[in-house]
C-alpha cells in the first residue's frame, strides 16, 4: 500500500463523479469522506473535503458537475484553501479517466482505507502490550471486536435487488440450496409454530423462576448439536456438569436428579456410558463462566465461528450478563439486548436468550387480564429489565404455569416473525427434563412391544423432541 496509489484512486473517483453526474450515487453507496486519505494531523484530507462538498451540493438539490457550485460550497465552508484552491480542482479534471469505473475506484478506495485502519489498530494495540493494568482478555476482546467491525465495513454494500432475493426464495422452496439457513428446535409443537429459526434472528425464551426456560434452551441446543450443528451455550447460572446431568439423563432414560445424587444402579451407569457415546462428536460447547459481558459473548461467538463454524448461540440468561457501571439497569439491559440482535446479524446464526418475567407477570394470575380462554398468562410487557428485549426479538416464547406444581406448562408463542401467535399445552417427559406435547405418551406408555425390544426403536432420547 502506498500513498501514491491512494492519491491516484481518489483522484480517479473524484474525476468520475465530477464529469458524470450519475456516478455520485454509486460512489456514495460505497465510500464516505472519511475513507479518503487523512492529513498528518489525522484530519480529513483535501480529496475527502472535495468529496464531502460534492455530497453537500447533491443533498442541497444542486448540480455537483457544475464546478462553480462546488467552489461556492467550499468557500461557504471555508475549505477552498484547505483543498489546494482552484488549481487542485483543475488538476483533478485535467487527467481523463473512465467514469464508468467509478464503483471500482470507490471499492478500492474503501479497501485502502480499511487497510490503513487495520494498520493503525495494530500499532495502537502493540503500544499497549506492556500495559499490565488491563487484562489480556479485555485487550483481546477489543482487538477482535474492532477487527470484526472492519470486516463488516469491508464486506461491501448490503443492497440487493428484490429479483436477486426472489431467486434465493425459489432455491429455498425447491430445496436445491440452504439459502435461508437456520435451525429447528426438534420439538414438534415449537417447530409447527416458529418453523425454522433463521440465521440472524433473535429468539427470547421467557418464564419466571423454575418453570423450565433453561431446560427448554438446553433441549433445543441439545437437538441442534446432535443433528450435526455447532452450538455455543453460555450458562451463567448452571455449571456445565449440571447441563450434562440433563443431557445424559434424557439420552439414557435415567433420572437426572438420581444422576446428580449418585443414586443409580449398575445398569443405569451402563446406560449413561452408552448415552455418552452419542455426544462424542456433538458440537455443543458450554461456557459456564458467570462473568460475561455482551462484548465477551460476541467475541467468543466470533472466535468459534472462525474456528470450525457456528450454527446457534444460547445465553442463559440475559439478566445475569455483567452490566457496565453508570447507566441505569434498564438502559444497560437495552444495550445488551441490542448487542444480541447485532451479534445474530454479524455471525449470521440464530441467537437464543433466556429471560425472566417481571413482578407484574410473576403474580400467578393476580391482576393480569384474561385471554379468550379465560386464563391469565404473562404477556410481552412482562419481560423483565427492558422493553427493548421485546422490540429486538424476532420471536418470543413465554412459558407459564399458574403454580409450579402444575403438571402442564403453557407455551405462549407471543411474537412470531414468520408465523402465527398462539398457545400450546406441554409437559415434561419425566424422568427427563425435556418438554413434549401434553398428549404425547410417557416413556412408560411408549415402551415397545416385547418382540421389538432388541431393535433401535428411537426411544430413550430420540432427537424428534418427543422422547
Amino acid at each position: 500500500m502506498t500513498l501514491d496509489l491512494s492519491e491516484d484512486l481518489e483522484t480517479a473517483l473524484l474525476y468520475s463523479v465530477l464529469v458524470d453526474r450519475n456516478q455520485i450515487h454509486a460512489a456514495r453507496s460505497i465510500v464516505s469522506p472519511d475513507d479518503f486519505t487523512k492529513t498528518a494531523e489525522k484530519m480529513t484530507g483535501p480529496r475527502g473535503r472535495i468529496f464531502a462538498a460534492l455530497c453537500d451540493v447533491v443533498d442541497a438539490g444542486g448540480d455537483h458537475t457544475d464546478v462553480t457550485q462546488l467552489v461556492s460550497r467550499l468557500r461557504e465552508c471555508d475549505e477552498l484553501v484547505k483543498v489546494g484552491g482552484l488549481r487542485a480542482i483543475a488538476r483533478i479534471i485535467d487527467v481523463p479517466r473512465k467514469t464508468e469505473n467509478a464503483p471500482t475506484y470507490a471499492r478500492k478506495v474503501r479497501e485502502l482505507a480499511n487497510r490503513r485502519r487495520f494498520e493503525a489498530l495494530l500499532r495502537q494495540e502493540m503500544g499497549k502490550v506492556g500495559d499490565h493494568s488491563q487484562s489480556l482478555d479485555s485487550a483481546l476482546d477489543r482487538v477482535l471486536n474492532e477487527a470484526a467491525a472492519l470486516r463488516s465495513r469491508s464486506n461491501g454494500e448490503s443492497l440487493v435487488s428484490i429479483y436477486e432475493a426472489g431467486l434465493k426464495v425459489i432455491d429455498h422452496v425447491s430445496g436445491t440450496t440452504d439459502t435461508a439457513g437456520g435451525v429447528y428446535s426438534g420439538i414438534p409443537a415449537v417447530d409447527e409454530c416458529f418453523g425454522i429459526f433463521g440465521n440472524g434472528t433473535l429468539t427470547t425464551i421467557a418464564a419466571r423462576t423454575s418453570i423450565g426456560k433453561s431446560g427448554l434452551c438446553l433441549q433445543i441446543a441439545n437437538h441442534i448439536a446432535l443433528t450435526s450443528g455447532r452450538v455455543l451455550y453460555f450458562s451463567l447460572e448452571m455449571a456445565a456438569i449440571e447441563l450434562a446431568f440433563r443431557c445424559l439423563g434424557n439420552a439414557s432414560g435415567v433420572c437426572s436428579q438420581q444422576i446428580a445424587n449418585r443414586a443409580i444402579e449398575p445398569e443405569d451407569r451402563a446406560l449413561l456410558v452408552e448415552a455418552l457415546k452419542r455426544y462424542e462428536d456433538a458440537g455443543l460447547m458450554i461456557d459456564d463462566s458467570p462473568y460475561q459481558t455482551h462484548g465477551s459473548i460476541a467475541t467468543s461467538a466470533k472466535r468459534m465461528q472462525a474456528d470450525g463454524g457456528l450454527d446457534a448461540v444460547f445465553v442463559d440468561h440475559i439478566g445475569l450478563v455483567t452490566l457496565p457501571t453508570g447507566p441505569r439497569r434498564w438502559e444497560a439491559m437495552a444495550d445488551v439486548s441490542r448487542s444480541m440482535k447485532r451479534l445474530a446479524k454479524e455471525v449470521d446464526v440464530p441467537v437464543f436468550i433466556a429471560c425472566q418475567i417481571n413482578r407484574q407477570g410473576d403474580g400467578q394470575g393476580k391482576g393480569r387480564p384474561k385471554d379468550d380462554e379465560g386464563e391469565s398468562r404473562p404477556r410481552l410487557s412482562h419481560l423483565a429489565d427492558s422493553a427493548s428485549i421485546e422490540a429486538d426479538s424476532d420471536n418470543v416464547l413465554i412459558l407459564h404455569r399458574d403454580r409450579p406444581s402444575d403438571s402442564t406448562t403453557t407455551f405462549g408463542f407471543e411474537k412470531v416473525r414468520n408465523g402465527q401467535t398462539g398457545h400450546r399445552r406441554m409437559r415434561m417427559d419425566l424422568p427427563s427434563t425435556w418438554f413434549v406435547d401434553v398428549d404425547a405418551p410417557t416413556r412408560q406408555q411408549a415402551k415397545p412391544h416385547e418382540e421389538f425390544l432388541g431393535y433401535d426403536t428411537g426411544f430413550n432420547g430420540a432427537s424428534n423432541g418427543s422422547f
